[in-house]
């Protein structure tokens, strides 16, 4: 993560390289000091391609570039060029405006689609909200659910029922977040892996067109099919982004799940572990590892009152620091 404040002229207070731990940099724009002047974004725009995204500061051609704008003004100069040049470059470039900023300047500044990369607010203080979708831009997800004997076929249908509804929050894309889904028994079976689908209304339909078929409860087992999956994404999309693994289960696994569920969040997938009904608890801890991450409902049909409590853990602090999680280059300039 880098930083440039303009107001007349830009200035770089850290370059993409310049930071290595998160909590160094949380600290050091909390002593960025205020500066009065002008508004000038486009040459701040453009101070940011020639003098931020390059390889000395520390940009990576294999990882998504990504700027923030935030402006509570109109700009003195021109932005759009400016604009044009960063994007064709490869960037991606949110807009947000607060108070009295310009909406057709931060039109002309963000990526398309413009309803996707403009955000307007009316105080500083409700931009925290913003976090959660630009932190679920980028993300891998993949739904590893129970298809065994103890599952009722209504059970099954309210299981699909809560995929859905949780895959509707996302914008799904190639390059935005891809989902996938695999369902256990005594074995898994992928349903449609990552690169399958590439908008919301044909998963969905893939989601509807999955059987129940039964059979014994082997979690450690398909927790491993996964590995294979995951690093298959990086090869697949080209770059590595978060992952996350969401695991629905409603009995105790047969088999062991602690280790196979390590070695995911060794490669660093953020598990998460839904239980419904006679789930193992101990089991559910070892599949989350993390508390936060373990849920726990007593039957199918009030799965959808999770969601949103799955939602803000995955767009948490926590939910996005992993050891070796996806990285996205992101540069923000601020207005000072």
């Amino acid at each position: 993560v880098g930083i440039v404040t303009y107001n007349d002229v830009p200035t770089a207070q850290a370059n993409l390289n310049t930071f290595k731990d998160k909590d160094e940099i949380l600290q050091f724009i909390n002593l960025l000091p205020y500066r009065k002047g002008g508004t000038n974004t486009g040459a701040a725009l453009r101070f940011t391609l020639e003098n931020i995204f390059t390889d000395k500061k520390g940009s990576r051609k294999d990882v998504p570039k990504i700027a923030l704008v935030i402006t509570d003004g109109k700009s003195q100069d021109n932005v759009g060029d400016a604009a044009i040049a960063l994007r064709r470059a490869g960037v991606t470039v949110y807009a947000v405006g607060i108070k009295e900023a310009n909406e057709a300047e931060l039109v002309e500044m963000a990526s398309y689609p413009k309803s996707k990369y403009v955000f307007t607010v009316d105080s500083f203080i409700k931009l925290k909200p913003l976090t959660e979708t630009l932190l679920t831009t980028l993300s891998d997800i993949f739904f590893l659910m129970d298809d065994s004997g103890s599952i009722e076929s209504n059970d099954f249908s309210d299981m699909q029922k809560f995929i859905i509804e949780f895959l509707r929050t996302f914008r799904i894309g190639p390059q935005h977040v891809r989902m996938g889904l695999v369902k256990y028994s005594d074995s898994p079976s992928l349903q449609f892996d990552l690169t399958e689908h590439s908008d919301a209304k044909k998963m969905e339909k893939a989601v509807e067109r999955i059987h129940h078929q039964g059979g014994g409860t082997q979690t450690g087992r398909a927790l491993s099919s996964m590995i294979e999956h995951f690093k298959n994404a990086k090869n697949s999309r080209g770059y590595k982004v978060s992952e996350y693994l969401i695991v629905i289960t409603d009995g105790k696994s047969q088999d062991e799940v602690r280790i196979p569920a390590e070695e995911l969040r060794a490669l660093g997938v953020i598990t998460y572990a839904i239980g419904v009904k006679d789930s193992n608890d101990i089991q559910l801890n070892e599949i989350a590892g993390n508390p936060n991450r373990k849920f726990f409902v007593s039957d199918f049909d009030t799965l959808k009152s999770i969601k949103n409590r799955i939602m803000r853990e995955i767009c948490s602090e926590e939910g996005n620091s992993q050891p070796n999680g996806g990285e996205t280059q992101v540069f923000k300039p601020l207005w000072a």
